[in-house]
């Protein structure tokens, strides 16, 4: 990290109240928050409880939660909390049944038979319920991620992210801890009941636990944010992802693995013994040798209040009153010791539930408008109309000090081809974001058809447009429906999908599949082995090779397929707006002319944009010619035009 960063990271710290801890390489930061109940003792011992407000905030939410979870499968949810609390029980009348047993063995007498309560039944219903639960949250999740816009999307502070693993560990802790304080219930109403226990004992059992798990200090029940400015660890992480698959061949291809291992070994000598351990263990370590004393002291308090009460009364008390009382105190300590563990999960896991229904609350970025798109107005055989008027834009959180495109105006008449040409950089791509509204300009405005675009129903706009651009994925699904999803009303339309696919030049490509359309380039990845010897378990490792392989295709045959999901595309009839973001870079001369020439020919009806960083023959038949430098629009004109400015551009 550069100083210049550090600096402003500094000053940007100095706007809140933290507490700043150095922990080896780390730099932890946890907000000071005067109101939270503490009781300190030596500045270390404090009672880290959850803040009481805020843990009864939570309550509407998990309440939500846990009705929605029953309403799913009230039967099977009832018969898991049964089971669960009878679990809960089994350590109390363990705990009875060793006292009887001692008492039994003491006097000579046959011992009695104990039950012991299995689990089993519990653990055997919890994966179908845990089935039912992902797969239901699983729908709700998805459907608000697509929902997110681009620049919502990409803004991790404004999007929550919670999967489906969490939902179900959630549900898990809160019923854990329900189980888990029915258990201390219990114990703690089985020892006062004790004829040599009683209250007190009962009491002095309880400090040595509570002082172990207040005095403790974790980050696991508050806020925090720990990173490193250590240059030397830095510069270690990042030589060692020099050794990873993703710069294998850059590495092998020049030769640098001796320079890195150098490299590695000098930042390793400077970094020196400063510990890189995470800050959770690091954190939760640092303790008052006083406190230490305590709590080893606390531990034998049950032991000093059975020895003064047989000093005191040598009759009531016996060796094995003795025993029974410290199984007790154990019994009791390991509870609350686990209360507390789980109490601390239960707290994050809160958390969790609140995040997952405040994904149906984040608000995306881009507003959208409510007139719908294209009204009667306008005519059916015309595409869009574009004017841009001084618009400036800049990607939110980029890293350069300059817009993206910065003062434009311009306009498209309807029906126009138009051919946007510039160098990597120049802002073409960004003025299509702009008019797809994939982004909204941060100042100026854009019109269509003479009025401000973000008056329109963003889902209308969608339907009207068509973009082809270079970075398009291939999805991991089969080939029919990658072509077939640029027209999602017909994708199992076979006949419309080898249209698509014949005008983008995909045909070839199908064909020369063993499994046609129903192929999967990108199949998902399900196979796994583990422990496989390349001598023993030759005929397992060849079938784990096997499962699940990628279909290699060529960067050429991938820009086909694509483009045969644009033409799928206008095949629905509501395309007005089409662009090609140079989406041949991977196409020989010949595949790109044909694809430029398919395109063409299906212009008719819309206002087409190519976008090029070169001029190349599609200028020849534009009807306009914008030429972009630095994210301005320095040129625009016919061919002839832009070809006589071409040394002013480039």
């Amino acid at each position: 990290m550069k100083a210049t960063n550090l600096n402003a990271i500094h000053e940007k710290l100095e706007d809140y109240s933290y507490t700043t801890l150095t922990l080896g390489v780390w730099r932890l930061l946890l907000p000071k928050e005067p109101f939270a109940p503490r009781i300190s003792l030596s500045r270390t011992f404090s009672l880290p409880w959850m803040k009481w407000n805020e843990s009864i905030s939570f309550l509407p939410v998990v309440w939500r939660f846990l009705a929605e979870i029953y309403l799913l499968c009230p039967g099977l949810v009832l018969l898991v909390l049964v089971l669960g609390f009878g679990v809960a029980m089994e350590s109390t009348l363990m705990l009875y049944a060793s006292t009887k047993l001692l008492k039994t063995v003491e006097t000579g007498l046959p011992a009695p038979y104990s039950c012991r309560l299995s689990p089993g039944q519990k653990i055997m219903l919890r994966p179908e319920l845990e089935t039912r639960v992902k797969r239901h949250f699983e729908g709700y999740i998805l459907k608000e991620k697509l929902r997110l816009d681009l620049p919502t999307g990409a803004d991790n502070n404004s999007k929550p992210n919670v999967t489906t693993a969490q939902v179900w560990h959630a549900f898990s802790f809160i019923s854990d801890l329900f189980e888990r304080a029915l258990q201390l219930s219990c114990q703690i109403l089985f020892i006062f009941r004790q004829t040599n226990g009683g209250l007190i004992f009962t009491v002095l059992s309880l400090i040595n636990p509570i002082l172990s798990t207040t005095s403790s200090r974790h980050l696991g029940l508050q806020a925090f944010l720990f990173f490193s400015e250590n240059i030397n660890y830095l510069r270690i992480r990042a030589l060692s992802l020099l050794a990873s698959d993703e710069y294998r061949e850059d590495v092998v291809s020049a030769n640098i693995g001796s320079w890195i291992s150098t490299e590695y070994k000098k930042a390793m000598e400077k970094l020196g013994s400063i510990s890189d351990a995470e800050p959770f263990g690091a954190y939760a370590l640092r303790r008052s040798p006083i406190m230490g004393i305590l709590i080893r002291l606390s531990g034998d308090l049950p032991t000093l209040f059975w020895a003064a009460n047989a000093i005191l009364a040598p009759n009531n008390y016996t060796i094995t009153s003795f025993a029974i009382l410290q199984q007790h105190a154990g019994a009791l300590n390991v509870t609350c010791q686990m209360i507390y563990y789980e109490f601390s999960l239960a707290a994050q896991s809160c958390s969790h539930i609140k995040e997952l229904y405040e994904m149906a609350e984040v608000e995306n970025k881009i507003p959208d408008g409510d007139e719908a798109y294209p009204d009667s107005t306008l005519s059916s055989d015309k595409g869009m109309e574009f004017e841009l008027k001084n618009v400036s834009f800049a990607y939110p959180g980029g890293k350069s000090k300059d817009s993206a495109v910065k003062n434009v105006s311009l306009k498209i008449p309807a029906g126009h081809l138009v051919v946007i040409v510039g160098a990597n950089g120049s802002g073409k791509s960004t003025i299509i974001k702009l008019l797809n509204r994939l982004y909204d300009v941060d100042s100026g405005e854009i019109l269509l058809d003479k009025r401000p675009i973000k008056n329109y129903r963003i889902q209308d706009l969608r339907k009207a447009q068509a973009l082809l651009a270079q970075d398009h994925k291939l999805y991991p699904l089969s080939l029919a429906e990658n072509i077939g999803l640029g027209n999602p009303d017909h994708v199992d339309d076979i006949d419309m999908v080898m249209q698509a696919a014949g005008s983008g030049g995909a045909v070839e490509v199908i064909r020369r599949q063993k499994d046609g359309l129903d192929t999967v380039l990108l199949p998902v990845s399900t196979a796994h082995g583990a422990h496989l010897d390349k001598h023993k378990h030759k005929k397992l490792r060849s079938i784990l090779e096997g499962l699940e392989k990628k279909a290699e295709v060529s960067g050429g045959e991938k820009q086909r397929l694509v483009a045969s999901r644009t033409f799928m595309r206008f095949l629905s009839g509501n395309i007005r707006f089409a662009v090609a973001d140079e989406p041949s870079s991977a196409l020989d001369p010949r595949g790109e002319h044909q694809l430029f020439l398919s395109l063409r020919e299906s212009g008719e009806g819309k206002t087409m944009i190519f976008v090029t960083h070169r001029f190349g023959h599609l200028t020849k038949h534009a009807d306009l010619i914008i030429c972009m430098k630095d994210g301005e629009a320095i040129e625009t004109g016919t061919h002839k035009e832009a070809h006589g400015a071409r040394g002013r551009i480039f």
